[in-house]
C-alpha cells in the first residue's frame, strides 16, 4: 500500500493540469511529468518488478513509465504545439491504470513465467520489450488526442464551449496528433514483430505459429495500417477515425497488459 500511495501521489501533479486556467508548456508541466516519472521508477523499486517480468501489475507500471517518457517527449516537439493540453488527462489515465495495478497485487494470483535464460541475454529480448512499449505509448497518446476530438467536436457541434473543451487542443490539433501518432507506432511496431518472431527462432518455438498475443498484434497493426492507408488516400476524418484509433488501442491493450493478465489471474 505504501508503493501504491507514492505511485498516486505522484501522478496527481500532472492530472492537476486539467484545473489549470490556461494550460501551458511551463515549468510545472515538465515538473509534473518529472515528478511523475520518479514516483513510478520508486514503485518498481520498491516492488521488485523488472523490465522482462511477465507479472500484470509490471506491465501496467512498465506502460506507465513509458507513456510519461514518450508524452514528456512529444511535448518538447515543434510539430504538436498543443499536445500539452492532454497532460491532465494522460495523468488520469495514468492513476486509473495505478489503481488496477494496486487492487490486482493485492488479490494476487499464479506466479509468473520466468524468462528462459538464452532469451534473458539475447539483444532481441530488449529490443522486443521496448518497442512493444513504445508502440503502446504512442497508440495510448493517440487514444486520448481521439477523445479531446469528441469533447471538442461535440461542443462545437452544440455551440456550447464549456471550460473543459476550451482547456483541449483545437479540433484540427487533436486530429492531427491521433494520426501522427499512429503514424509513428506503425513504424515502431515492425520493429517489435520482427523481434517476436526473432525471439521465437531463438526459444524454439514455430515461427509460423499464431497465438493470441500474436494475433491481437497483427490485428491491431492491420487496424493501424488501415486507417493510415484510408486516410491518406480520401483524408479519412471525424468519428470514423477516432473509431479506428480506438480500436487499435484496445487491440494493442489486450495483446499487452490483457495478455499478461489472462495468464497470471486466469489460466493460472
Amino acid at each position: 500500500m505504501f508503493a501504491t500511495a507514492i505511485h498516486i501521489l505522484s501522478l496527481l501533479p500532472l492530472t492537476c493540469q486539467i484545473m489549470r486556467r490556461e494550460p501551458q508548456r511551463d515549468f510545472w508541466f515538465y515538473a509534473s511529468i518529472g515528478v511523475g516519472i520518479a514516483g513510478t521508477i520508486a514503485v518498481l523499486s520498491l516492488t521488485g518488478e523488472a523490465l522482462q517480468s511477465r507479472g500484470f501489475s509490471a506491465a501496467l507500471h512498465w506502460s506507465e513509465l513509458t507513456v510519461l517518457f514518450v508524452f514528456g517527449g512529444v511535448a518538447t516537439c515543434v510539430l504538436h504545439q498543443q499536445v500539452w493540453r492532454l497532460g491532465g488527462y494522460v495523468g488520469a489515465y495514468l492513476i486509473l491504470f495505478g489503481i488496477i495495478a494496486a487492487i490486482f497485487e493485492t488479490i494476487g494470483g499464479a506466479a509468473p513465467g520466468q524468462v528462459e535464460e538464452q532469451v534473458l541475454y539475447s539483444a532481441w529480448l530488449w529490443v522486443h520489450i521496448g518497442t512493444s512499449l513504445i508502440t503502446y505509448a504512442l497508440v495510448t497518446i493517440a487514444a486520448i488526442a481521439a477523445m479531446a476530438y469528441v469533447v471538442q467536436e461535440n461542443a462545437l457541434k452544440n455551440r456550447r464551449p464549456n471550460r473543459w473543451s476550451r482547456r483541449l487542443p483545437p479540433l484540427r490539433d487533436s486530429e492531427l496528433m491521433l494520426i501522427s501518432y499512429l503514424k509513428w507506432s506503425a513504424w515502431v511496431l515492425v520493429v517489435g514483430i520482427v523481434t517476436g518472431f526473432a525471439l521465437r527462432q531463438i526459444e524454439g518455438t514455430a515461427l509460423w505459429t499464431i497465438d493470441h498475443k500474436m494475433l491481437l498484434t497483427l490485428s491491431g497493426f492491420a487496424v493501424i495500417c488501415t486507417l493510415i492507408w484510408i486516410h491518406e488516400r480520401s483524408s479519412l476524418r471525424g468519428r470514423m477515425a477516432v473509431r479506428f484509433v480506438l480500436g487499435a488501442w484496445l487491440l494493442l491493450t489486450l495483446a499487452f497488459p490483457g495478455v499478461r493478465f489472462v495468464t497470471v489471474y486466469l489460466l493460472g
